[in-house]
């Protein structure tokens, strides 16, 4: 939670698009008032980006005509989502002590760097021969 004031204003501004824009079914927070309806809502944002990930990982891989190829994106794959992790902890910090508004900068954070690995991942050589079949809906 390096700056929570700086992060919360980032989110008010940014909900509104970031719906629109996400390949996936993206609530719009903007609308709750409560920390625990703001946490909800961040929460199911992140697993939903979570899911689309999992979903265009697999169309990537399924791609792929060998196993080398394969084994190696799975390998990539895990290094990755260890990376998000970790990164997202070292931004918003420990659980404790980060108050009530804790879980939405962890979802918050989750989401915007697994927003990051779909473009990515939808980026590929494999995916850019037929953007079509990428595509995450």
């Amino acid at each position: 939670m390096k700056n929570a004031a700086a992060a919360l204003a980032a989110l008010i501004l940014s909900w509104a698009g970031a719906a629109a824009a996400a390949p996936y079914a993206a609530k719009d927070c903007g609308q709750f008032v409560t920390q625990t309806d703001l946490n909800q809502c961040a929460g199911d944002n992140a697993a939903a980006a979570d899911k689309a990930l999992n979903a265009l990982y697999k169309k990537v891989a399924a791609k792929l005509d060998d196993k080398d190829s394969q084994a190696a994106l799975l390998k990539a794959e895990r290094a990755w989502i260890a990376y998000r992790d970790a990164q997202c902890a070292y931004e918003t910090g420990p659980q404790e002590g980060g108050g009530s508004i804790w879980p939405m900068e962890q979802s918050l954070c989750l989401q915007r760097m697994t927003d990051a690995r779909l473009k990515e991942l939808g980026q590929l050589p494999e995916c850019l021969a037929s953007s079509e079949e990428c595509t995450v809906k």
